[in-house]
Formats: structure tokens, sequence, C-alpha cells
């Protein structure tokens, strides 16, 4: 059915949205390099992920002090990486799969990391393993090491609320004592922290998470009964957007924007541009009728510093029609 004219990675699948419509799914994904901003090589474009990619816990590059911190938790399965397959988002999602990482010769117990995508920028503060500490007569947050130098960026570290148990190490008996996020917000305008007990952070974020949660709709009796396995009538398709609320921008940068990480590799500073590349489709309907030509949207940028890699996702929903209005081929190209 797809006819691809691009050294992209690209997908045409059947779909049905949240109102029960059926589609034709487009997918692209491009890749370039951080370092130098250029298109890779068709043979180095990283594939459509058709399932979410995920790690254990125990597998992240940790230090001794960190991997004592998730003691409990190393064989806990996490989302690195969103699948590609997911509907166009309402937002445009930039993520961060990645590391937090210090300069050479760091000796504080946390780092500072940002990102800037033209006007628009997004920080947070990353610290050594840290537990809060209620005494008799005082209460405080307490390092279990003087300095750090790398933190993942994922949930599993980030969120006030699950997978910090008590009675960390260091902590006194009879004191009240549990385990503090890994990361939190902070404004790059601001020298001082944010705290918020809503989790921080610039990668995938999961499906019940406090933002994205509020957005799948409800699903009781009256759900069952009528619409399942139909989405709920109150879904929000903002639920696809799966990036912290600070990242995701209304629209994709314009092509040449201004790109700036900052600690997010062992690289101190990169700077890099939106890439320049547009893409359409045009469709050919069961009785031959050449539909007009569609540009696909990008609302994905992901960041993976590690692999020098910046890849940027298009989709487009083209209505599947019926019978003779069925579409039966789509063809992709770069305008």
């Amino acid at each position: 059915m797809l006819t691809n004219h691009t050294p992209l990675p690209a997908i045409a699948r059947p779909y049905r949205d949240h109102k029960g419509h059926s589609h034709i799914l487009v997918v692209v994904k491009g890749g370039w390099r951080l370092s130098t901003g250029r298109m890779a090589a068709a043979e180095q474009q990283v594939g459509l992920h058709e399932q979410s990619v995920k790690v254990l816990l125990g597998d992240l590059l940790l230090d001794e002090a960190q991997r004592k911190a998730l003691a409990t938790r190393r064989d806990e399965e996490i989302v690195w990486l969103d699948h590609d397959l997911s509907p166009p988002k309402p937002a445009f999602d930039v993520l961060v799969a990645g590391y937090i990482t210090a300069p050479p010769n760091y000796t504080k117990d946390y780092i500072d990391a940002s990102i800037r995508i033209g006007q628009h920028s997004s920080g947070m503060r990353a610290f050594a393993p840290r537990y809060w500490r209620i005494g008799w007569f005082s209460q405080h947050a307490k390092t279990i090491v003087p300095a750090v130098r790398r933190v993942p960026i994922t949930y599993a570290v980030a969120d006030w609320s699950e997978g910090f148990p008590l009675n960390p190490p260091g902590a006194s008996q009879g004191l009240v004592a549990a385990w503090l996020p890994w990361i939190e917000t902070k404004h790059a305008s601001s020298r001082r922290l944010k705290y918020s007990k809503k989790p921080a952070g610039m990668g995938f974020w999961p499906e019940n998470v406090w933002h994205r949660q509020p957005h799948a709709g409800t699903y009781d009796e009256v759900w069952q009964r009528e619409r399942s396995p139909d989405l709920p009538k109150d879904f929000n398709t903002r639920f696809y957007n799966v990036a912290h609320p600070d990242l995701q921008l209304p629209a994709a940068p314009v092509a040449g924007t201004a790109i700036q990480l900052k600690h997010l590799s062992t690289q101190a500073n990169i700077e890099c541009c939106f890439p320049s590349l547009q893409l359409s489709v045009q469709a050919t309907t069961a009785a031959g009728n050449t539909l007009p030509v569609t540009r696909l949207q990008a609302d994905t940028l992901i960041i993976e510093p590690e692999y020098d890699r910046l890849s940027v996702v298009w989709r487009i929903l083209l209505p599947a029609g019926a019978q003779q209005t069925a579409l039966r081929s789509v063809r992709l190209f770069k305008t």
C-alpha cells in the first residue's frame, strides 16, 4: 500500500480513532547526527519502534551508590523509549533519552541540566541518591555520597509517590526517612530549585502519570456496557503526548530553530538546529482517483545524546474510505 520515495523508515497501517472512524495511519522517522546537524546516511537511520523500548533499572549506567539505592528495584522494567505507532499528537513532544552528566572533576551532589529550543527552555536538577530525614527537632534532605557523576533520565527515579522505600542506608534508627526523587524541576531563569510534588524529567512518561491520566477518559460501568472496547467519550487525544508538560510545545519548531543542550552528555554543551525537511503523501482510491497532496506534521523530537542522534517523527491520519473511495495506495515523498 505504501510507496516510499524517501530513505526514511515509514509505515502505513489501518487505524481506528477514538471516535470509531477508520483511517490509514502513516508514520515516518528521520535521524540526524547531533554533532553535525546533517542527515545520517539511509543505512544508518534508526528504525520505527513498533513496541516500546524497555530496559531493567539494574541495566542502566548506575554508580555504586545508585545501585545500592535501587537494590530492591533492579529487576523493575521501565519504558526507555515509547513506540512510534501512536496517532498524530495534538502537541509537539520533546523527549531526551539518556543521562544527566556532570562535567569532568565535578564535586557537587547535584547537576543542573537544561534544554532550549528556540525561545522555549526547560531545566532540571539531578541529585545523588538522597533521603528525607525527619529528626526530633529538624528535617532535611541528605545525600548518601558527596558527589554525583550521572543520573538516568527516567520517570522511575523522578516520582515522589512511587518506588521509594522507607529507611534508606544511613537513616538513624527510630527516625522517619524516605528516599527522595533524583530529579526535580529547576527553571533555567532561576538559581533556586522549584520544589514540587509533581514528577519532573525530560524523558517518556507512562499512562498513569499525573499529567496523562486525566486525559485517558472514564472507564466505568457505563463505558463497559455502552462503549467497550472503544475509548470513552471523554477521552482526550492529549493523552498521546508522552513528554513532560514543560516539553510539550504548541507546534513543531520551524526549520533551523536553535537547539541547545546542557549537561545531557559527556560533552557539556551541545548546539544544533531543528532539521529542514518536509514530507507529503498522495493517496489513490479503489476507483483510481488521485487525492490531493497532504503534508505530514512533525509531532515528536527524540534526542539521544549517547548515540549522537536526533530523531524526528512525522504522522498523518488519512480517511480510509469505503468501496470505491477506499484508499488503495499511498505515496510518500519529500516536498
